[in-house]
């Protein structure tokens, strides 16, 4: 068995906005690097199929699916001002969840301790009803759902490390006595939520856990918050899995964020998520990427949270 696996597709490219900084280059930068940097080309390739209306209906209303289906009919246009699609948006969305879908499974079934998914659009900040953020389909929660389902799963732990809250997957389980959800993110900042009295629902109390953070905060503090509070977070709920939205938009490099995390800062994340494998009953981590607007940032972080994959 090999450690570690990714989950990437070429197929995203239709779906671009000039000028918009959610572009297909991210991705692109990303599997230019893996490709160039032999122990990383070696890893073994993952194919995904696109999530159907049944996948989708597990997280996303009916109407939702309906308007981005009618909106990308007419040949595409925006949701809001920050969220465009094109006329193969909704393909290339189903196609995203899909390689979300694709990595839990290949993590659950036993085939690899750890999955990364090199995928576009992201997902967080959707909502059952509203595409926002450059999210149209929520693709970790779409994924956590087809596995429940699926794999019979019953306790996920989300790590979100992305500069933005993910007020979409949140919504998603407020009140969902099965998911631990956590969130380090710039504060106050685009979405606006992720407060630190925001808990839980009163079935879930306290398994909504926001560090808000404000701009300008270093790398060894944003640390030093996720050893102390997320990491016990973790460990106490005993997941069976563990799937990370992944974002590297709090790197101090990007440019829609003032977090200051270095390249470095991602592969000690992931070496302390890699630690509880021994600690709790997960069987590994799913990595999902989310945002990140730097080329050169994205492709370097994700090569040394790789790397530290490979080695665990």
């Amino acid at each position: 068995m090999s450690r570690v696996a990714i989950v990437e597709d070429g197929r995203h490219l239709t779906h671009n906005s000039f000028g918009h900084p959610e572009r297909p280059d991210r991705v692109e930068a990303i599997r230019t690097h893996l490709a160039s940097v032999p122990s990383l080309a070696e890893l073994p390739r993952l194919s995904l199929v696109p999530v159907d209306d049944e996948s989708l209906l597990r997280v996303h209303s009916r109407a939702h699916l309906e308007r981005v289906a009618a909106l990308c009919a007419r040949g595409g246009g925006s949701f809001d001002q920050d969220t465009y699609a094109t006329a193969t948006s909704d393909v290339c969305a189903r196609l995203s969840a899909g390689g979300a879908v694709a990595a839990v499974d290949a993590v659950l079934d036993g085939d690899h301790d750890a999955a990364f998914a090199v995928i576009r659009p992201p997902g967080h900040h959707a909502t059952a009803s509203r595409a926002m953020g450059f999210c149209l389909y929520n693709n970790v929660a779409v994924a956590i759902e087809q596995a429940r389902a699926e794999h019979g799963l019953r306790r996920v732990a989300i790590v979100d490390i992305d500069v933005h809250h993910g007020n979409g997957t949140e919504a998603t389980y407020w009140n969902d006595p099965g998911v631990l959800y956590t969130s380090l993110h710039q504060f106050p900042f685009y979405p606006g939520t992720g407060a630190l009295a925001d808990r839980g629902g009163p079935e879930a109390a306290g398994l909504t856990v926001n560090i808000p953070l404000p701009a300008g905060t270093s790398a060894s503090a944003w640390l030093a918050e996720f050893n102390t509070v997320t990491l016990p977070a973790v460990e106490a709920f005993e997941p069976e899995l563990v799937v990370v939205s992944c974002g590297f938009d709090a790197h101090r490099d990007d440019p829609l964020a003032e977090l200051r995390l270095e390249t470095e800062t991602y592969a000690e994340v992931a070496e302390r998520l890699v630690a509880l494998r021994g600690l709790s009953s997960s069987p590994g981590t799913v990595w999902v990427l989310e945002g990140g607007y730097d080329l050169e940032a994205l492709a370097a972080s994700t090569h040394a949270v790789l790397d530290v994959l490979m080695r665990a």
